[in-house]
């Protein structure tokens, strides 16, 4: 076993393709392939299966596997690191991830320039997900840090940002003149929401319950801008982060929750792990970046 088999199989693992993970590990597809049968043959088991349109997928065995071999990728990359640092230089890559739903462009953005302006030779790798997925990926070392919404469990973590849930119904709809609404009033309302786990997230975070009274989930949708479109047209209400709201009202009304429902960002890593240098520099330049900020200067125009 040799840690080229290891970045090859974690590669298979993330692109489900020869070609893909050949590319990003920076060899031939062949050096691939020999390098993930050989790892087999020395484990006795079978790690990867392809399909017959050419696909990757890891085997049981595989998906056992890959934590530990993400863990010791993690520790290569991290021991690197501390070896370029003893020697006064901050280099290496970071794997970063932010869950689309929740994380503001506009702070990941700036955020990650100036993290870039301090730390160039640092290489980040961004990971864009929903909840669930950023959350496995923390717990299975895909990634060193995460952008998430707080409390995360089985992390430390670090607040940057807040947020709020904001309900968006139609400019003609019975509720529009209200400045605030509570959950329970909207039982009877048929809700827009996007196609992730990311939307019962938003449901329970504003109230409702799963048990007993369901919320009515009439549609939905891919992307933010289908969902404010069907508002829009009358189709239905949603909740959302006010920083996910469009800069243009028009035909829409915006009501706040009562009480009001803030969501908590912050920058997660796994628990009980001990982090790169790269992952603590970022951590640092984030609290750093944060105590600069407010959440009016990055939500207001959303």
């Amino acid at each position: 076993m040799n840690f080229s088999q290891l970045q090859g199989l974690a590669a298979l693992a993330d692109t489900g393709s020869f070609t893909e993970a050949a590319e990003r590990v920076h060899l031939t597809q062949s050096a691939v392939s020999h390098g993930l049968a050989a790892l087999e043959s020395e484990l006795g088991v079978t790690l990867v299966e392809r399909s017959r349109k050419g696909v990757a997928a890891l085997t049981a065995a595989g998906e056992r596997i890959m934590p530990h071999v993400r863990a010791m990728l993690a520790h290569a990359e991290a021991v690197e690191q501390e070896a370029r640092a003893a020697q006064g230089r901050v280099a290496g890559r970071l794997r970063l991830a932010s869950i689309q739903a929740f994380i503001p462009p506009r702070v990941l953005g700036s955020l990650l320039a100036t993290f870039q302006q301090r730390y160039p030779e640092i290489e980040v790798v961004l990971f864009e997900g929903a909840l669930q997925d950023v959350g496995e990926w923390i717990q299975q070392s895909v990634v060193d840090l995460g952008l998430v919404l707080l409390p995360a469990r089985g992390t430390i973590s670090t607040q940057i940002a807040t947020d709020e849930l904001i309900v968006l119904v139609p400019a003609d709809h019975a509720l529009r003149s209200r400045a605030a609404v509570r959950h329970e009033e909207l039982l009877d309302e048929g809700f827009i929401l996007e196609k992730t786990n990311c939307a019962l997230h938003v449901l329970a975070q504003a109230g409702f319950s799963f048990g007993g009274q369901r919320p009515n989930i009439r549609y939905q949708a891919n992307d933010s801008a289908t969902i404010f479109a069907m508002v829009r047209e009358g189709l239905g209400i949603t909740i959302a982060p006010r920083h996910m709201l469009p800069s243009k009202l028009d035909g829409l009304a915006l009501l706040r929750l009562d009480p009001p429902q803030p969501l908590l960002i912050g920058l997660a890593a796994r628990a009980k792990t001990p982090v790169s240098p790269a992952a603590s520099r970022f951590t640092e330049v984030a609290a750093d970046w944060a105590s600069q900020q407010s959440a009016a200067d990055w939500f207001s125009e959303a």
